[in-house]
Parts: structure tokens; C-alpha cells; sequence
């Protein structure tokens, strides 16, 4: 058990409180999160920095949290993950203090770094955790909106939420849920045996981290107000909330595969839509938008529904491992070729065009790998 006291002894009241006053933590670091990642990248925009560098920047934190997901077991382990949790939000808030005066990029890739190499530990109850992550995720850029119409700065707010977030959780610490062990044995050899399934992933995590960092980079070169363009990432974000439910309900009834083929066929139209003139109608650009969120995280959760119909036990295991692990390098490797791409090749398209084909070869793997599902 560590040094972390056992919820043993805890009547179910205090263990429901307890788990809402966790979701309220995780809800106000995830809008500081959702804020920050767009806000920086909007920042450096408008300082000239180019968009390769845009994208190094997003790419620094997931490079922290995958050099170290091998150690986090062992840290939670040792400390518990209550307070594992607490030294990750500090740590996380110290990397934010520097950025109201240190404006060098190359800092701002290290902070980012440190950051990920910080990030909180996942809780047990995925789904829940997942769904309230991303409604903080949408809440984030309109926090950016409100700053504006104030004339005043984001970051001290971004700051205040993950100080309320430290807050709100320090009491609740040692009735923190226990995280799960999660072997690492065996997961190269999952990526020859389910590419399709685990391109889901990297759809997934191509797109998230590449349009929070650039989506509303794009639209403010396209002409879009900067009111919209930073509205138009909330609205991509909220379809991955509001339509997980009815995604979910469609691989029940019609099975996996078929779903990931509708919503990978989804992500190929949107940036066609785009690519064709539509950001010359607001309102059917934002209804794209959330529908392409939609489909984009559709293809994770239904890639895992697929996973744990054909797969249990310790399988299932390092097979979420090479998910996870799939994702994080989506993280990594998009953002920085999506902004070299929009810096050098087709600005500002080359977004569209990035997202475009990894749409196109995540459809084509789940349309020839058949025998995955």
C-alpha cells in the first residue's frame, strides 16, 4: 500500500463524495489543459515563431508523459497515487509561472517537457475520467475567448484552475482509487498483429493533439473571426463528448467494424468538405466540425470495444498498453509535421491535408484487415 491509507473503513457516502470532488479536480486541471495547449500556440503565432516550432512545442509533452510511462507504475507504487497526483500538479503549476516572462521557445519546449514528464496518473474509472477530461478539453479555448473580451491575460487563470484543482484534491488523497498494474510485456508484438485496430489510435491522437495546437491557427489564415476559430476547437471537442453515446450504440448494434469504417470515411469527407470551400459557411463549417470530433474519437472507442470483445485478461492488458502507447506517439509525431507541413508545403492547408491521410490510411487498414474483428 505504500504510504497511501486504504479506503477501507470509508462509508459509501464519503467514497461518492470523495469521487466528486476527484471528477471536480480532474474538470478544473482539464479546462486549465484544454486553455493552455491553444493559448500558446495562438501566442507564438502571433509573435511570428513558425509553425514547425508551434508544433515541437505540442510535441514536448507527450514526449515527457511516454519517456515516463515505464516509471509511473513504480513512483504510484512507492508514494501512492493520491500523492503521486499532488506532486504532478505542483510540479505542473511551476511549469506555468515561467511562462508569463520567458518567452524563448526553446524554454518553452523544456517546460513542456517537464510538464509531461509530471502528468498525472490515469484513474481506474476510464469512461467517467475520459468524459469529464473532455468536457474540460472543450471548456478550455472559451476560457481564451473570455480572457479577450476582459483585455487580460489567460495564464494566471490557467494557473488559478490548477491551484484549485491542488485544492480541491489534497483533502481527498488518501481516498484516490488505486491504479491498476499494466504489464508491458509482449506489446511490440501487437503492432503486427493488430494494425488496424491500433491505427485507431494513432487517428485519434494525431487529430487531438494537431488541432488543439493549430485548428485555431488555421482558421484565423483562413479568415475566420478569432472568436470562431477558437470556437470551432470547442465545438470539435464537444462532438467527441456528446457523441461517444450514440457512436457506442451503433457498434452495439451493427459491430465494430462497420462503425470504424463509417467514421473513418466521416474523417476523410470533413477536411474534404474543407479543403473545398467551406469555411466559407460558418454554420456548416461548425457542424462539420462536430461531427468530425465525433467520428475522430468515435474510432478510439469503438477500436476498444472491438479490443475487449476478441481479447481478456492479461491480452487485453499489453494490448491497451500498445494502444495507449500508439496514441502518445500520435501526439508526438503530428503536430510537428502538421506545422512544417502548413509552414512550408500549403499554408494553411497542409492541416486538412495531414489529417486527410492519416484519415485515409486508418480506413484503408480497417477495410483490408478484416480478420482483426
Amino acid at each position: 500500500m505504500g504510504h497511501e491509507a486504504t479506503t477501507l473503513g470509508t462509508t459509501p457516502r464519503q467514497r461518492y463524495l470523495a469521487l466528486l470532488g476527484l471528477y471536480a479536480s480532474i474538470f478544473a486541471f482539464s479546462v486549465s489543459f484544454g486553455g493552455l495547449v491553444p493559448w500558446m500556440a495562438l501566442d507564438m503565432e502571433d509573435r511570428g515563431i513558425d509553425a514547425s516550432l508551434i508544433g515541437l512545442v505540442a510535441a514536448a509533452h507527450p514526449l515527457g508523459v511516454m519517456l515516463m510511462a515505464p516509471f509511473t507504475q513504480r513512483i504510484v507504487q512507492r508514494f501512492g497515487s493520491g500523492n503521486a497526483m499532488i506532486w504532478c500538479t505542483v510540479v505542473a503549476i511551476a511549469t506555468l509561472l515561467p511562462l508569463a516572462f520567458w518567452n524563448s521557445v526553446y524554454a518553452w519546449i523544456a517546460l513542456r517537457f517537464i510538464s509531461g514528464l509530471s502528468a498525472r496518473p490515469r484513474l481506474r474509472s476510464v469512461a467517467l475520467y475520459a468524459a469529464i477530461m473532455a468536457a474540460g478539453f472543450a471548456a478550455g479555448p472559451l476560457t481564451l475567448q473570455w480572457a479577450d473580451s476582459l483585455a487580460v491575460s489567460p495564464l494566471p487563470w490557467f494557473i488559478g484552475l490548477q491551484l484549485l484543482s491542488l485544492a480541491i484534491f489534497l483533502p481527498l488523497r488518501r481516498l484516490a482509487p488505486v491504479l491498476e498494474h499494466k504489464a508491458g510485456a509482449g506489446v511490440l508484438s501487437v503492432f503486427l498483429a493488430l494494425p488496424a485496430l491500433l491505427s485507431a489510435a494513432f487517428v485519434s491522437g494525431a487529430l487531438d493533439s494537431t488541432f488543439f495546437s493549430f485548428l485555431a491557427i488555421w482558421g484565423q489564415r483562413v479568415g475566420l473571426p478569432d472568436a470562431f476559430a477558437l470556437t470551432l476547437l470547442s465545438i470539435f471537442i464537444a462532438g467527441n463528448v456528446l457523441l461517444q453515446f450514440p457512436i457506442g450504440w451503433l457498434a452495439d448494434r451493427w459491430g465494430p467494424r462497420p462503425v470504424l469504417l463509417a467514421c473513418g470515411l466521416a474523417c476523410i469527407a470533413a477536411p474534404l468538405l474543407v479543403l473545398a470551400g467551406l469555411p466559407a459557411v460558418p454554420i456548416l463549417l461548425g457542424v462539420v466540425a462536430f461531427m468530425w470530433g465525433g467520428c475522430v474519437w468515435g474510432t478510439y472507442s469503438v477500436a476498444l470495444v472491438a479490443m475487449g470483445r476478441r481479447f481478456s485478461g492479461g491480452e487485453l492488458v499489453v494490448i491497451n498498453a500498445a494502444f495507449v502507447m500508439v496514441y502518445t506517439g500520435a501526439n508526438i509525431v503530428a503536430p510537428p509535421v502538421a506545422g512544417y507541413a502548413m509552414e512550408n508545403v500549403w499554408d494553411p492547408h497542409a492541416l486538412m491535408v495531414v489529417a486527410l491521410l492519416v484519415a485515409l490510411g486508418f480506413t484503408l487498414l480497417v477495410a483490408l484487415r478484416r480478420k482483426e474483428f
